[in-house]
């Protein structure tokens, strides 16, 4: 697992990035998250959210903080009803829950195998 940037790093980087093109460096290219990049992302927001759910809406609160866009009315209700394993599946649709789990990536010894059942 490679190591998660801070906030702090992330904008360190945007910062830099915005200096090199003003200095006429070239621009770069967005890369698109993967599938597990983007659930696990939303899985560490439901925990935040179902953790801290009255300050998970404020644009300075506790989402924020991590880099998280503030949460909805919606949200917030389904963390403190549901927890964060529902605001997760309201997030996430079945269908890429589906497709995350038949696309695991099993390690045995030293070689790999992928399983589709």
């Amino acid at each position: 697992m490679g190591k998660t940037k801070s906030l702090e790093e992330k904008k360190r980087d945007k910062r830099i990035q915005k200096q090199v093109e003003n200095l006429g460096g070239s621009k770069k290219t967005p890369q698109p998250k993967t599938l597990k990049q983007a659930t696990d992302e939303q899985s560490k927001r439901a925990r935040l959210m179902q953790m801290y759910p009255f300050t998970s809406g404020d644009k300075k609160g506790s989402l924020a903080k991590y880099g998280f866009k503030p949460a909805t009315t919606d949200e917030r209700v389904k963390a403190m009803l549901t927890g964060s394993r529902g605001v997760y599946e309201y997030n996430v649709p079945k269908e890429l829950r589906d497709r995350l789990k038949y696309e695991k990536v099993y390690t045995k010894g030293s070689g790999s195998r992928k399983v589709n059942d």
